[in-house]
């Protein structure tokens, strides 16, 4: 990623309005992890983009490793 949250240098203001529920839990990642609201939305973007370049090839695999044990992270639709 580079500089100033993957923008190289551009930044862009967007206004969002998520239901409660939505927000609610963008309030409560951001706090688990001592980071802004808008850190917190950049990151999920992020990690959406990922998962969903990964989805489309056929090759990659996302992999979770939780207390030393390997799970593989499948999209079911």
């Amino acid at each position: 990623m580079s500089d100033n949250n993957g923008t190289n240098g551009a930044t862009r203001r967007v206004n969002v309005i998520f239901p409660q529920q939505v927000y609610d839990t963008l309030q409560k990642l951001a706090k688990m992890q001592n980071i802004t609201i808008s850190q917190a939305l950049r990151q999920a973007i992020n990690i959406s983009d990922l998962i969903v370049s990964a989805d489309k090839d056929e090759k990659a695999r996302i992999l979770i490793d939780r207390d030393g044990k390997t799970q593989e992270l499948k999209l079911v639709r």
